[in-house]
């Protein structure tokens, strides 16, 4: 008994530790580093992760950036690398994200997840995501893809919700298409 809450305390150090740094978790880490922590999540805590990460797609390709309230703590700080990099506190996340994406339209889709409900407050989970940007007025019928994965932490909220109170946006190959429709 006294192994295993050891070795809990060390895997809820290194998933702490992992996400509190700013740079984003290497590929290669991630199988060890979010290997599911032994304790017992409820099947809810998980689910409702999942349901509050598929409203984030709802809110960035409905243009919907008041609705990111739904998705991130108050709070927040999210990485989305370069060109945006480093946002918080949410209002500037959304003002950012309005801004970056005003002149396109948008369609983010979700695939690969992994949930990790590491204590009663805390959870880690990678989500990959392919984000296609469509250009309109000139830029009509052109697109830029983007490849990659969302690292996110979360916090329970005092209404029992979970929201993400800190992302790394982490790109896994390089944007194909034409960047131009940004302009």
């Amino acid at each position: 008994m006294r192994k295993a809450a050891v070795l809990l305390a060390a895997f809820l150090n290194i998933a702490r530790a992992a996400l509190a740094d700013p740079a984003p978790i290497p590929f290669y880490d991630l199988p060890t580093i979010v290997p599911g922590s032994s304790f017992t999540a409820h099947p809810f805590d998980v689910e409702a992760i999942r349901n509050t990460m598929a409203h984030y797609p709802l809110c960035i390709d409905g243009k919907n950036f008041e609705a990111l309230d739904l998705v991130f703590a108050p709070d927040a700080v999210a990485n989305y690398s370069a060109p945006l990099n480093v946002l918080t506190p949410l209002s500037t996340i959304k003002t950012v994200l309005e801004n970056a994406l005003i002149k396109v339209n948008t369609q983010h889709a979700l695939s690969t997840q992994v949930i990790d409900v590491i204590s009663p407050t805390e959870a880690f989970s990678v989500t990959y995501y392919t984000a296609t940007h469509f250009g309109v007025g000139n830029y009509e019928g052109q697109i830029l893809v983007a490849y990659g994965q969302y690292q996110d932490a979360w916090v329970r909220q005092p209404d029992l919700s979970w929201k993400i109170s800190h992302r790394n946006l982490v790109y896994m190959g390089p944007g194909i298409g034409n960047f131009s429709i940004f302009s």
